[in-house]
């Protein structure tokens, strides 16, 4: 029989739905956030959409610190937010009039390994912090 899982929901269902809405807005042909007043505003929001991105995937992988093959995970954790922003940037290419960059991938994936680095950082902090 099928049991409920509230981890599901709780942990894998936020970066689904959020992997769903950056596409979502890559497709959509008249998408202009507000200007910051720098001319790099598009790459602010591009780190800022790929930050939280790379927080909500690496959430939803609560128990992956104590798996003996953590590292290759983490990596392949990695990698995947590297592919998926290059997909996103590859879909933006064909809707007209977006434009798509490699300096657009490159916020993207700065957002996202920033992101990944500091939740691992804060999660061993918290567990050193837990044991004292």
């Amino acid at each position: 029989m099928f049991k409920f899982d509230k981890s599901l929901i709780y942990y894998k269902l936020p970066p689904v739905l959020f992997a769903a809405l950056i596409i979502f807005v890559s497709t959509m042909s008249s998408v202009s956030p507000p200007s910051l007043g720098v001319t790099w505003t598009d790459k602010i929001y591009h780190f800022g959409e790929y930050f939280v991105y790379g927080l909500l995937i690496f959430r939803a992988f609560p128990n992956l610190h104590t798996s003996r093959r953590r590292k290759f995970y983490y990596v392949l954790l990695f990698l995947f937010g590297l592919v998926y922003a290059a997909f996103d940037e590859r879909v933006q290419y064909y809707i007209p009039p977006r434009d798509s960059s490699p300096y657009d991938w490159m916020a993207d994936g700065m957002g996202y390994v920033t992101a990944g680095v500091l939740f691992l950082l804060a999660r061993d902090w918290w567990k050193k912090r837990a044991r004292v």
